[in-house]
């Protein structure tokens, strides 16, 4: 028995494996189901009736969970009560050993843990549960079966330090300009906290900015920051991130010398969440990754105009907008940029758009147009979701965005599980103003 009990845990090792390099949801599910019904049968050779039932419920759990999840949605509590009474009262019922405290531990532990939207905690979870689970093999002579844990194990902390420490943005809107920059030829440059992002074939003040990390070091850079921007003769800007109320009323004050062009902010999906997932108004809309030979309808509708703030008006973009954008497609430049855009159709009809572009785990989704005759109909919502969703089974982590503050944008983003990360202004910068830092600080 003890020697079939190995032979079959085998099969866990297998199982375990294949599922680790498997991105569709439904097919990890599988696998690990699989996993998880090779230790029972484990368990149960070696005389561990406790483990075989602990470890079925685990599965169940792990099932329903599952079935939330594709319906983006959060498993209610009541489910994550069901389970933990459920394990603790099969132990007080088939309690053999102290050793099964581990096998306990790991089950209740990981209940909770999976049941949390922050993927952080989530990873923790399976990193202590995994030390229990393995500790209880070693004890019930699950030796073999030891190995698919440790796998486990060692993946866990894999992705928690790629994905909590590695990958961590320690500034937004340079991570940000970095990322899309290729698109439009621009670059990144500056120290100290005060950089300037130029773009040498759009000239307006929204690709062209100095950025100051810190804006209450606005008097100690004024003098610099004046003398790059004129000597550029283009069009500029001076772009704040705001991190407390403090610069919020520091940059506020300065909308009294500058002119405000824009307030943003900047958004990331809830760690853990997907996109609401709504019932499209629509018959027959289908969505899709474009290629290149989506170009001109991509362009078609990014042409059409994007909402404005009031949603009464389209924006357009100039001309040097749409200009570079059919020149990347016609280069088949895609790749080379790392924008994946997505596509929505109706009847073969193209009615929506979206760019996402990509850097490492981290992306973030722009320009998304909804063609006005089909918009409030749950087109854009879906198409994030789709995106959202084909990228994270290429493995992508978060994603971002920027949009308009205290406008129905934000609040459409905010009921599609994004959340805001920081706020951003921007002020017309003019060379006749009449200020210097030595009058400022009087």
């Amino acid at each position: 028995m003890f020697l079939a009990a190995q032979l079959v845990s085998i099969v866990s090792i297998i199982t375990t494996t294949i599922g680790l390099f498997v991105k569709d949801k439904f097919k990890i599910m599988i696998w690990l189901t699989l996993t998880n019904i090779s230790m029972l049968v484990t368990y149960l050779l070696l005389g561990r009736y406790l483990g075989c039932l602990l470890v079925g419920g685990a599965t169940l759990r792990t099932f329903v969970y599952f079935l939330y999840a594709k319906f983006n949605k959060k498993p209610q509590l009541i489910f994550v009560i069901f389970f933990e009474i459920y394990f603790v009262i099969v132990s007080l019922f088939l309690w053999k050993d102290y050793c099964d405290l581990f096998m306990l531990a790991n089950l209740c532990l990981l209940t909770y843990t999976t049941w949390q939207d922050n993927m952080s905690i989530f990873r923790i979870g399976y990193i202590v549960s995994g030390i229990f689970l393995v500790t209880y093999d070693i004890f019930v002579g699950a030796y073999v079966g030891c190995v698919s844990e440790v796998i486990i194990l060692a993946s866990s902390v894999g992705a928690l330090i790629k994905y909590g420490h590695k990958n961590r943005i320690k500034d937004i809107v340079l991570h940000f300009y970095s990322t899309i920059a290729p698109a439009y030829n621009a670059s990144v440059k500056g120290k100290d906290g005060v950089y300037y992002i130029y773009s040498p074939e759009i000239n307006d003040e929204f690709n062209n900015f100095c950025y100051l990390q810190n804006p209450m070091e606005l008097d100690k850079h004024f003098d610099d920051i004046k003398k790059e921007l004129t000597g550029l003769n283009r069009k500029f800007a001076v772009y704040f991130q705001s991190v407390d109320d403090q610069n919020i009323n520091f940059i506020v004050n300065q909308t009294k010398n500058y002119r405000l062009l824009f307030h943003d902010c900047w958004m990331k999906l809830r760690t853990g969440c997907q996109v609401r997932k709504i019932k499209c108004q629509l018959e027959n809309v289908a969505f899709r990754a474009a290629t290149e030979k989506d170009s001109e309808d991509l362009l078609n509708i990014f042409e059409a105009g994007f909402i404005s703030c009031t949603g009464n008006e389209v924006y357009k973009y100039p001309q040097e907008y749409y200009d570079r954008y059919k020149e990347i497609f016609d280069k088949n430049a895609l790749k080379e940029k790392h924008i994946h855009p997505y596509i929505a159709y109706i009847n073969e009809k193209p009615i929506a758009v979206l760019f996402v572009y990509v850097n490492e785990s981290n992306a973030y989704i722009c320009q998304i147009t909804t063609l006005k005759e089909y918009r409030r109909n749950g087109v854009a919502s879906n198409l994030i979701s789709y995106c959202i969703k084909d990228q994270r089974n290429k493995g992508v982590e978060d994603f971002y965005l920027v949009t308009e503050k205290y406008t129905y944008l934000e609040t459409f983003y905010m009921k599609n599980n994004f959340e805001e990360v920081s706020q951003g202004f921007c002020l017309n910068y003019s060379t006749q103003t009449k200020r210097s830092s030595k009058k400022q600080t009087q």
